[in-house]
């Protein structure tokens, strides 16, 4: 045939849309130009007829289809993915079928190029028509995060899903969905650099998505899906596209990877971010599993998306994507730093077959089979129904009420695989749960730790909680029910040891009465008192669950503040140095007197203990240092009441710091001359006592009284230069 048209093909274009172009702009039917090759695979029928199908030339046949199209072969194998993987895959067949090349012949094969080369989506016809061709359908390779034809504001769908779509009208908001597609850029190359394919990051980002998309609870808040939805419909409608039998469920079914795209991507943008997940992990006391780990990553994504109450409609409903993630997540952190990543359903971005969004065609399949398919339902597709009817059946499996028929699945052409696995998990599950119900009707909790004490009965029951606790995201909403039927807090957002201290303690307070705060925790044994102040301590940071738990206890928020109050208790060292520095910047000094009371806190008591403990170790100690930083002089070599005294004459003559105060008190009520006279009768005092020392004391102690006395000398002569000094020891 000789070749008079030009036709270019579109990049990413499958080999065997193109031959269909080719075809068409001679005015010829495809089969035409395929009846000068020979096929080599004889089952050629199942592939010509899909729009997924692909074809493979060798050398001979891809020469012919240069020439008809008037382009290099060169310039076809850029732009046709497929292209280079014909001359290879056809030598190698030919070897071993041993089929030697006949007459020159070109030769080709059939082939389903989505296994290989990616999803087929339809593509542009507009831009098709400017490179030679008729006005039928392009199929092209094109990735989900590829199907914006910026030119003409339509967003290409994906082929073989049961419709006759080809795009949608997006041009509501074309411009928002390239700057999400120019944002994505940026997602594939972190996920590059962390060795991660950027196919794992957004099916994983699309599967939290669209979960949301099946929620009543979102909907309920959501304000930016509905009107895209809505300007959607009504440019297809607008263009007389309305498929026969189509109601408002399928649309939202057809529509709702297009309208929620820009939040996928945020998404994406979210998982790879490590500062938003380090600020998630704030307060978690180094844990995020499953439910608390999620609830605080939702939270704060939902202020990146706009969407605060994000984190209240993911603790709502069961573990999702995003819990699994977080949990695997966690795990990959603590796991050693030189251990390669996990892959594959073990890998942190793998998403599990329950999450995994419906797909449109299924779904639509799924409505053909509805009576009421074309109703106006509630927001959330029909995609949550089918999920939900799905869970279902598999709950009624799992009671043995369900044989496992094709009509108790959401997709009906795969019923019946796995189905043998899944009997087998839920009998491993059902004996698990009976030990699991037997040992709570006898302890009243599941808080039990995976050690050799965990094992009841021959069966460790420990260590199978630990593992639904690890792996909460994949069980169903019956299984889950299960289990908080028999413990509520079985797999709590908090750590397991916070768990199993609590039922200690919830058992001492049944057989000797409640706790009291405003008693300082008298009478209760040690460990119990050293819990609960670590409880108190940290009381503001708990979990609301671990402040209910602690009510029940006794230590409720009023018994917490009572013993905040308690003028006589005992502070934690970081309380206590907190005050003293707060102390030292109001007053310029820590001589504090030791009748001082701060917040029910006496720190003239503490100090002087403090002091105490200093000198009696003859050296500084670890508290001494830290104080010494915040005042040279807290713990001076003469007495804390001559101290105090120079301070205040200081403040007299030099007047107060910024923001400073005095204590009331008798030594700040005296004045320059009466600190004068006590430093005569200091010194007066000092010299008939050395007069008075016989000949035979110690040279070192009349050294050490001597520096004392000359440092108060110079410090009357000169305050300013003594201010900062560090005291010898």
């Amino acid at each position: 045939m000789e070749a008079v048209l030009r036709v270019v093909p579109v990049p990413g274009e499958t080999t065997w849309s193109f031959l269909h172009r080719v075809a068409a702009a001679y005015r010829l039917q495809v089969s035409d130009l395929a009846a000068w090759w020979r096929w080599v695979s004889p089952v050629r029928h199942r592939y010509s007829g899909r729009p997924d199908g692909e074809v493979l030339l060798d050398a001979v046949a891809q020469g012919q289809l240069a020439d008809w199209c008037r382009v290099p072969a060169v310039h076809l194998a850029r732009a046709l993915p497929s292209w280079a993987a014909g001359p290879q895959a056809l030598a190698e067949h030919g070897r071993a079928k041993d089929r030697p090349e006949q007459d020159g012949a070109g030769r080709a094969w059939w082939r389903l190029g989505a296994s290989q080369w990616g999803p087929v989506a339809f593509g542009c016809r507009l831009c098709a028509v400017r490179r030679g061709a008729g006005s039928g359908p392009v199929w092209v390779y094109r990735p989900p995060w590829q199907r914006l034809c910026v030119r003409h504001s339509r967003w290409l769908l994906d082929v073989g899903e049961g419709h006759s779509l080809e795009f949608a009208d997006v041009a509501a908001w074309a411009g928002e969905l390239g700057r999400a597609r120019h944002r994505w850029a940026g997602v594939m190359r972190a996920a590059g650099a962390g060795g991660v394919a950027p196919g794992e990051v957004f099916a994983l980002a699309r599967a939290v998505v669209c979960g949301w998309w099946e929620r009543e609870e979102f909907w309920e808040r959501e304000v930016v899906w509905g009107p895209r939805l809505e300007q959607l419909v009504a440019a297809m409608r607008g263009r007389g596209v309305d498929p026969v039998g189509w109601g408002d469920r399928q649309w939202r079914l057809v529509a709702r990877d297009v309208v929620v795209f820009p939040d996928i991507v945020a998404v994406a943008q979210a998982l790879g971010d490590l500062r938003l997940w380090e600020r998630a992990g704030q307060g978690a006391g180094g844990l995020l599993r499953d439910r608390a780990g999620a609830e605080r990553f939702a939270a704060a994504l939902g202020g990146r998306l706009g969407r605060p109450w994000l984190g209240e409609v993911e603790a709502a409903g069961p573990a999702g994507p995003l819990a699994r993630w977080v949990s695997a997540m966690a795990r990959e952190r603590r796991r050693p730093g030189g251990a390669p990543p996990l892959r594959g359903m073990r890998g942190v971005w793998w998403v599990r077959g329950p999450h995994r969004p419906l797909e449109v065609g299924a779904g639509l399949r799924l409505l053909a089979q509805s009576p009421d398919a074309g109703t106006v339902g509630a927001p959330h597709t029909v995609v949550g129904e089918g999920m939900r009817r799905a869970g279902d059946a598999a709950a009624a499996a799992e009671r043995g009420g369900c044989s496992g028929g094709p009509a108790a699945l959401a997709v009906p052409r795969r019923a019946w695989h796995g189905q043998g696995l899944t009997r087998w998990h839920a009998q491993l599950f059902a004996e698990g749960l009976e030990h699991a119900r037997r040992h709570a009707q006898r302890f009243g909790h599941l808080a039990l730790a995976h050690t050799e004490r965990g094992v009841v009965e021959g069966f460790d029951l420990g260590r199978w909680l630990a593992r639904r606790r690890a792996d909460a995201a994949s069980l169903t909403v019956w299984q889950t029910a299960q289990l908080v039927q028999l413990d509520p807090w079985w797999n709590p957002p908090w750590s397991m040891d916070w768990q199993r201290a609590w039922h200690r303690a919830r058992a001492y307070a049944g057989e000797h009465g409640l706790v009291h705060g405003g008693d300082n925790l008298g009478g209760l044994p040690r460990w119990l008192e050293l819990w609960l102040r670590r409880q108190i301590t940290r009381y503001a940071q708990l979990h609301e669950g671990q402040q209910r738990l602690l009510a029940e206890l006794g230590l409720t928020s009023g018994e917490v503040q009572r013993f905040q109050a308690w003028s006589g208790r005992r502070r934690p060292v970081g309380e206590a140095f907190a005050l003293a520095r707060a102390y030292a910047a109001r007053h310029g000094h820590l001589a504090v007197p030791g009748t001082v009371t701060i917040n029910g806190f006496a720190l003239g008591a503490w100090l002087t203990a403090a002091r105490g403990r200093q000198r009696s170790a003859g050296r500084p100690t670890w508290l001494g240092q830290r104080l010494g930083a915040v005042d040279a002089w807290w713990n001076p070599p003469w007495s804390i009441t001559w101290q105090r005294m120079w301070w205040a004459a200081r403040h007299h003559m030099r007047g107060l710091p910024d923001g400073g105060a005095v204590v009331a008190g008798r030594a700040e009520r005296r004045t320059r001359i009466s600190l004068a006279v006590s430093a005569v009768r200091t010194r007066n005092t000092a010299a008939a006592r050395a007069a008075a020392t016989p000949r035979r004391a110690d040279a070192a102690g009349r050294h050490d009284a001597g520096v004392a006395a000359a440092d108060q000398r110079r410090r009357l002569a000169d305050p300013d230069a003594f201010a900062s000094r560090t005291p010898a020891v």
